[in-house]
């Protein structure tokens, strides 16, 4: 059964599946091949296919992306998992290019974050937790003020951001529990 279809071999990214079929033609589609669903690209879809690929899409776009990132191209693009047989190629490419501009603004906005609860730095939301509980900026030795910000880094490295009052209370926490 000849088509132009490019079928992908499941790459370790799901999404790079879906950027490679993307390049191969302007429709993409899910049909099983050798027991897998496959992600394939091109002008005509061989029969049968599948109406995974837009359940499929939108879970490569979380798993690269996180869930705030991926929900930006998903709602631009109004992408979701309601069963669809086709998907243009061009809305993978804009959407993976939304949810890209997501992650670039979600990411700076953490390190604006990161910034403001810096121990070392003396960050403005790092000063009002420890007004808050009462204890003098003085007391912290920078050995310390180093450790805070190192127990603090994942939060600001992770795909779905903290939130302000998360950060907050893990700071709380960290500085209450006898650590200063």
């Amino acid at each position: 059964m000849p088509t132009d279809a490019a079928e992908a071999a499941p790459p370790a990214d799901p999404l790079a599946a879906f950027v490679s079929a993307a390049e191969a033609g302007p429709l993409l589609w899910a049909c099983w091949q050798d027991g897998h669903l496959q992600v394939c690209g091109g002008s005509v879809p061989p029969r049968p296919i599948t109406s995974d690929i837009g359940r499929l899409f939108v879970a490569a776009l979380r798993a690269h992306f996180g869930e705030a990132a991926s929900g930006v191209a998903e709602r631009e693009w109004r992408l979701g998992e309601q069963p669809r047989r086709l998907l243009p190629a061009r809305t993978v490419r804009r959407a993976v290019a939304s949810a890209e501009s997501a992650l670039s603004l979600l990411q700076a906005q953490a390190q604006v974050l990161q910034f403001d609860f810096s121990a070392v730095m003396g960050g403005w939301r790092f000063r009002r937790v420890l007004d808050e509980l009462g204890i003098d900026p003085a007391s912290l030795a920078p050995q310390r003020r180093q450790a805070l910000d190192q127990l603090l880094a994942p939060a600001f490295l992770a795909l779905e951001p903290a939130t302000p009052e998360a950060l907050a209370e893990r700071l709380r926490a960290l500085l209450t529990a006898g650590l200063h």
